[in-house]
């Protein structure tokens, strides 16, 4: 009986150190991380939301007339829409645990080029903002590309877009000596068939602002969030 207690004490020692050293390096593994919550995260397991960081330029690369005739004239009356091709990197959201604020990005996870099609009123923007339409329209071409992790998005449905000038600049241009027009746009996408998200489908969203300078070249922080999901048709 003594044996068969010693034993028992014995295992017993072993679980109770087991168990310890497991929570122990769990705990340190959440506190490692930055995560003293739990997760709360009502999505369905099938999809995948990746939140990313933007930063673009573009410059003005000719005109549409009313007949789809691309040209250089600015200043041509039949003039309809802005081609405006856009490019730079992609980084992944970091965000306040508290209130869900975006903080920024650590590292770079991609990049993103494409052609803007904004309409000519958004030459407006020299002038007084409070004096154009509430909404500007805008889209993109389909030569749309987002590389995220080896993984390169195009657009399945257009890219519906607006610019809201009379939310007035994002600062105050007497401080900054820039004006940053407010901006969004939602599109469908399709994933090619590589990298982490190989064949997926989904929306992307985006919400951000773009500064142009007098030569109506441009600065862009688009904060884009992409929804995707496995591709059953």
């Amino acid at each position: 009986m003594k044996r068969f207690n010693k034993n028992v004490l014995a295992a017993c020692t072993v679980c109770a150190s087991i168990t310890w050293s497991i929570t122990t390096t769990t705990a340190l593994a959440g506190e490692s991380k930055g995560h003293y919550k739990s997760i709360y995260n009502p999505n369905t397991p099938s999809l995948t939301v990746v939140n990313t960081i933007s930063d673009v330029s573009g410059h003005v690369a000719g005109f549409v007339d009313a007949n789809g005739d691309v040209n250089g004239d600015m200043y041509n009356p039949a003039n309809v829409s802005i081609l405006y091709p856009i490019s730079g990197d992609v980084y992944a959201t970091v965000t306040d645990d508290d209130a869900g604020e975006t903080q920024g990005g650590y590292e770079q996870i991609g990049n993103i080029s494409a052609t803007a099609s904004f309409s000519t009123s958004f030459f407006g923007l020299f002038g007084d903002w409070s004096s154009l339409p509430s909404t500007l329209p805008w889209t993109m071409t389909n030569d749309f590309a987002m590389t995220i992790s080896g993984t390169t998005f195009r657009f399945k449905e257009e890219l519906t877009g607006r610019a809201f000038p009379h939310l007035g600049p994002v600062e105050n241009p007497m401080d900054t000596g820039t004006m940053a027009l407010r901006m969004s746009g939602c599109a469908g996408i399709r994933a090619d068939d590589l990298g982490e998200y190989a064949g997926k489908v989904g929306t992307l969203c985006l919400n951000g602002t773009f500064t142009f300078d007098g030569q109506f070249n441009g600065q862009g922080v688009s904060n884009c969030s992409i929804a995707i999901h496995d591709s059953i048709l």
